[in-house]
């Protein structure tokens, strides 16, 4: 079964950018390629602890930044880089009851 194929949760496809922090660290700039409700696939310049905690950012429009907590589910190479899925939490309530809607707004522009 394909990774899209278990997903419970739509994702929106494209190129958003992002930043990772790992507990100690500076925050790093990356791609989420597609975002979901409580998923995503970003592409990072290194591979990162399997199963770690770490803080992560979505500018998902100029006037919206969703922080969320995250851990590391999968790790891939793609040429010099890695695409690494999460399961994230953002840390407002109002930023993950305002996904749904976006993802889906996405998705049908994307259509």
């Amino acid at each position: 079964m394909t990774e899209s194929n278990r997903r419970i949760f739509p994702r929106a496809e494209g190129e958003y950018a992002a930043w990772f922090q790992l507990p100690g660290q500076s925050f790093e700039q990356c791609v989420a390629l597609d975002i979901g409700i409580d998923g995503a696939c970003l592409r990072v310049s290194r591979k990162l602890p399997v199963e770690a905690s770490f803080e992560v950012d979505f500018q998902l429009a100029p006037d919206w930044l969703v922080r969320a907590s995250a851990q590391v589910l999968w790790q891939k190479p793609e040429g010099e880089l890695i695409l690494t899925g999460i399961r994230y939490r953002p840390e407002r309530s109002a930023d993950r009851s305002l996904m749904g809607p976006w993802v889906h707004r996405q998705r049908k522009a994307q259509a």
